[in-house]
């Protein structure tokens, strides 16, 4: 009996599933085979059946339940192929894909993120603070407490940004007037938000970095958060508060200019537009017409507060790298320009650095502007920003695979129709017309749909939903395992889960669920943004 190699490793990485049936033959057949999914004991099992119709040699294994006609001269494969049902379910294992050498232990992460080593990196500090979500009602915005009462009523034009460290929210009066407000709902100063803020900070590499901007005689300085002068009022503008010892400001003579804590003048800026540093850059953009972002990009940017987790702020995530078309570059703490915004396409930077577009090709610096994965005939996909994963596309082959951004190395083949990145050790690809939720650890398949479903990313939490279109919402751990299915057909959209919470619409309106698929708050608001 002849064997390929092939069929040999689609048959171990099956043995491995459950209990099965081996068997060979040479036929022509049609097998219909029925799987039952890996529910948790509080939900339903679904059973899928998918018939295949086959002229190949092969190895065939199925589970126990297993019914098929054989009639001549060739064998059925037991691997999935897309199945014709309504419903997407999990038919976990039936692929190994070779990602498991992308994750490296050893990588030498940056310092910046080493607070986040693990598999799962959550922050539900906004949580004790008595926060969980903005909501809209009446075409005003409020807050939400985790245990689904009003914190704040519905009296704001817009909630821009949440502090993590406090629980404080930045919410918009009127067009022309900002303010904070706490989780009780009392309006504070900007410079009261930072000073409750730098109390929550557990150290200050630089004293600078707590300074208050304050405005005397229509002039601005900046002072201790107990009230001491520092910086004498001098300039026009305060573009920056002050960021590792460095602040944006314009000065007298109307120019923007970099002062350290003392106040002196380091370097003039590149551009009218440019951002706090952090962690030894700045990002600064060059003016193009019809393009401007202003901050949103950079970081929410109010006096000394940087945004927290409506603009993405100081918590990592996956996926969600694409180019915004700013012409961005960056300097380093000397004014130096590291990576230039001259260049056709610069993408936000990142812990590790970052994707330039030049004359065609694609490549990757590090944050000392060196290129790190050298340029080709490329397309940039998502990026695993605490592991430094990057998918990028082959435009030859029209083929994914992943690059580790540390090294430069390839560390996944060219051979997916797609790939992204749903969790710091989780991918789904698709291949052969079938999407899987990949365990990057081992390599194993741990659900599995049809290419037109979608697996959200998981972020910052362990569940995510599964859906087709605004249909068949399923909510899964990051195992794989089902925890929820809409049954009754009442959700209409859903947005990412954090924290364990999902805004969820139903009948027009929305609410929150958690990852059991009850519902926290009925769907009674406009629009809900758990934060």
């Amino acid at each position: 009996m002849n064997i390929n190699k092939k069929s040999v490793l689609v048959a171990c990485v099956l043995a491995a599933m459950s209990t099965t049936t081996f068997a060979a033959s040479t036929t022509t057949s049609t097998s219909s085979t029925t799987v039952t999914n890996h529910d948790t004991p509080t939900s339903t099992s679904t059973r899928v059946t998918r018939e295949e119709h086959t002229t190949t040699t092969s190895t065939s294994t199925v589970r126990t339940e297993s019914s098929s006609s054989s009639k001549s001269t060739k064998a059925s494969v037991g691997v999935m192929t897309p199945q014709k049902i309504e419903e997407r379910s999990a038919l976990s294992g039936y692929i190994a894909a070779d990602v498991a050498s992308a994750l490296n232990p050893y990588r030498n992460a940056p310092k910046s993120l080493k607070s986040g080593k693990g598999t799962t990196f959550k922050n539900d500090e906004v949580l004790e603070h008595g926060v969980l979500a903005a909501m809209k009602q009446g075409g005003k915005w409020g807050v939400i407490r985790p245990d689904g009462t009003v914190a704040i009523e519905p009296k704001y034009k817009e909630i821009k940004d949440v502090d993590y460290k406090t629980g404080n929210v930045l919410a918009q009066v009127d067009k022309k007037t900002d303010t904070w407000v706490t989780p009780k709902g009392i309006e504070i100063s900007e410079e009261e938000a930072l000073k409750e803020r730098v109390k929550q900070e557990a150290t200050q590499e630089y004293a600078s970095d707590s300074y208050v901007e304050f405005k005397e005689k229509g002039k601005y300085g900046f002072k201790t958060t107990d009230d001491k002068v520092v910086i004498a009022p001098q300039f026009r503008q305060i573009v920056t508060g002050f960021s590792e010892d460095r602040a944006f400001v314009k000065n007298a003579k109307g120019k923007i200019v970099a002062i350290d804590g003392t106040g002196k003048e380091l370097f003039n800026a590149p551009s009218k537009e440019v951002y706090r540093y952090r962690n030894g850059l700045a990002e600064y953009r060059r003016s193009v017409s019809g393009f401007n972002l202003g901050g949103l990009v950079g970081g929410f940017i109010v006096g000394g507060i940087l945004g927290g987790a409506l603009l993405g702020g100081q918590h990592y995530h996956v996926g969600g790298f694409a180019y915004d078309g700013a012409k961005r570059g960056y300097i380093d703490r000397s004014g130096n320009i590291v990576i230039d915004s001259k260049k056709d396409k610069v993408w936000p930077i990142t812990a590790y650095g970052t994707v330039i577009k030049d004359a065609g090709n694609l490549y990757f610096v590090n944050r000392k502007g060196e290129v790190v994965i050298q340029p080709g005939d490329y397309d940039a996909g998502e990026m695993d920003k605490l592991n430094g994963l990057l998918a990028l596309r082959d435009n030859k082959t029209e083929k994914w695979g992943i690059f580790d951004v540390s090294t430069g190395k390839q560390v996944v083949t060219f051979k997916y129709d797609s790939i992204s990145f749903a969790g710091t050790d989780r991918l789904v690809v698709v291949k052969d017309h079938v999407k899987n939720l990949i365990d990057m650890n081992s390599g194993k398949s741990l659900y599995s749909a049809q290419t037109e479903a979608t697996i959200e990313p998981f972020n910052n939490d362990t569940v995510t939903w599964v859906h087709t279109g605004k249909e068949g919402y399923t909510i899964i751990d990051n195992n794989g395992h089902i925890l929820f299915r809409d049954t009754n057909k009442l959700i209409e959209d859903a947005k990412s889960f954090n924290h364990g919470f999902s805004s969820v619409k139903s009948k027009g309106k929305w609410g929150i669920m958690n990852s059991k698929g009850e519902w926290l708050v009925q769907p009674t608001y406009d629009a809900v943004n758990v934060l």
